[in-house]
């Protein structure tokens, strides 16, 4: 039988942003989204929690090198998101409306290949605004 265990990583970055859809009035965006519509924007502390699932390596007795896991995530979230705007600094973001389900949806998105690569598949994501608002996006076993 082959055990699969899951590993988890956290990773914080500073970032700003606008909730805007450009195909909407300025009235309907502030309806929809209010004090987050603001032109100005406004900015949060996120923590991204992602978890990874593997098969257990019987020489190293990890699924993966954490470190390893780590890099991946600065490299393509931290590195790319911190201290910027989401709005129009982060490519992988654009065309979105940079709401929390979005932002997650599309580091998953990033993440998928590096993490293909080092023999792990993206089961969970999660990411928090603040410590009350967060989302979490799971992925089913396919």
């Amino acid at each position: 039988m082959m055990n699969t265990f899951s590993v988890t990583r956290t990773v914080r970055f500073s970032a700003a942003h606008r909730l805007h859809n450009p195909d909407w009035s300025d009235e309907r965006n502030r309806a929809v989204y209010g004090r987050c519509a603001n032109p100005g924007g406004h900015g949060h502390n996120y923590a991204l929690r992602v978890t990874v699932t593997g098969p257990l390596d019987p020489e190293s007795g990890m699924v993966l090198n954490v470190t390893d896991l780590r890099d991946v995530l600065r490299a393509e979230v931290v590195e790319r998101m911190d201290h910027r705007n989401l709005n129009t600094d982060v490519p992988y973001l654009a065309g979105a409306v940079t709401t929390m389900e979005n932002i997650a949806m599309r580091i998953a998105e990033q993440l998928a290949e590096p993490l293909k690569r080092m023999g792990v598949r993206l089961s969970r994501l999660e990411l928090a605004e603040s410590d009350r608002n967060s989302v979490t996006l799971e992925f089913k076993d396919s």
